[in-house]
């Protein structure tokens, strides 16, 4: 990390200019993140009591000169101890975004100073051309009520640019611009890889004001695309993506309940290494599906092993890292599974108005598992 004593610029009373100076002796000082994953630190001269340490430091995306009025700070953790506030953010720091902080060395006085500080943190070498890998659900069919989108990336890429580089598009090529969730927070992995794109449950809940007024974003019989248009940012800035586009028809809504007495479950050789294979009724959500599904021996312990999707998300695979020993284990599924509509094991996301509201949910809502014993092949 590195202490800088850049410009101090300060506001008094209810000024509105930024008058900066150099930064004066025993005045507090900012540490600055060296790499993406460091923490920034702000050494005061006195404690700060019982007073909330975002008072004393924030940091926002962005440039200095368009900082900060209007703008939510950074999500992050704070730690004091002593005459220090430590700043942990929520997501590493992005290599190439420009950050502005505000640090002050006394809440509620004019005699204090505010000082606003730029930075950034520069990548050790150049990344290659990002580019688009895939958008999930990969099906060239999805149901009207499609919940969530996940685009990849081949490498990190820039935050906050979502509504500037996505668009929906209907067949004649018209754009919604309210189709999708907008987040003060990108939903991004932790690696910035992979953006999840929510679709408004306003859209595709029927009977709701939003759905009422606008209808739903995706409608059944017609084609649409997500479009990724050309020059996203990679995350140090070096190189821009290249435009990507993911066409889909539009079937009908996926209405009634999960359950796992509707999936044909493959169960292999005991002393093989050959997987336990699931063919969905329905495509389900990608990254769920890969957490929410386990097999487990008969001592109660999770077996090891990599899960893949396939078939358009259709078809679990659990290759397991050991040969099968046990001759019966068990299935284990988090109610919580959701397939592509954001319906999962417990309840239907859209409650229809005329739907009988006892198919709508799961009438054991205590579960937090759905289990099945699978007896393994012999010979």
């Amino acid at each position: 990390m590195r202490l800088l004593p850049l410009k101090n610029c300060w506001v008094t009373g209810v000024t509105i200019a930024l008058y900066c100076s150099l930064v004066f002796a025993n005045d507090s000082r900012v540490i600055l993140p060296e790499s993406a994953n460091d923490n920034l630190e702000l050494l005061l001269q006195h404690d700060i009591g019982d007073e909330l340490p975002s008072n004393y430091l924030e940091v926002f995306v962005g440039e200095q000169t368009n900082c900060c009025s209007g703008k939510s700070a950074v999500a992050g953790r704070y730690f004091v101890e002593n005459r220090k506030v430590t700043f942990e953010p929520a997501f590493e720091f992005i290599l190439g975004q420009s950050y502005t902080v505000v640090s002050r060395s006394v809440v509620g006085s004019n005699h204090g100073t505010t000082q606003v500080q730029e930075f950034s943190i520069e990548p050790s070498e150049k990344t290659v051309r990002p580019s688009v890998v895939g958008i999930y659900p990969s099906g060239d069919t999805l149901p009207e009520n499609t919940l969530r989108f996940y685009i990849h990336f081949s490498t990190p890429m820039r935050p906050h640019l979502t509504t500037k580089f996505i668009r929906l598009l209907d067949a004649e090529g018209r754009s919604d611009t309210a189709a999708f969730m907008n987040f003060k927070q990108e939903l991004w992995s932790k690696d910035r890889k992979r953006l999840t794109l929510l679709m408004d449950p306003g859209r595709i809940k029927r009977g709701v004001a939003q759905n009422m007024r606008l209808g739903p974003a995706l409608v059944e019989g017609n084609r649409f695309s997500i479009v990724v248009k050309e020059g996203w940012p990679s995350a140090n800035g070096d190189s821009k993506a290249s435009r990507f586009e993911k066409r889909f028809l539009v079937s009908e809504r996926l209405s009634t309940l999960p359950q796992i007495d509707h999936w044909q479950i493959s169960v292999p050789h005991v002393l093989t290494q050959d997987p336990i294979i699931i063919d969905f009724d329905r495509p389900f959500d990608r990254v769920l599906a890969q957490h929410a599904i386990n097999i487990i021996d008969q001592n109660g312990k999770p077996i090891q092993g990599t899960v893949s999707l396939q078939k358009n998300e259709e078809k679990w695979i659990f290759m397991p890292q050991e040969t099968w020993l046990d001759t019966t284990v068990q299935l284990v599924v988090d109610t919580r599974l959701e397939d592509v509509a954001g319906n999962n094991l417990k309840e239907l996301l859209d409650k229809a108005l005329l739907i009988n509201p006892e198919e709508t949910k799961n009438q054991d809502l205590d579960a937090t598992t759905q289990r099945r014993w699978l007896k393994l092949r012999s010979g």
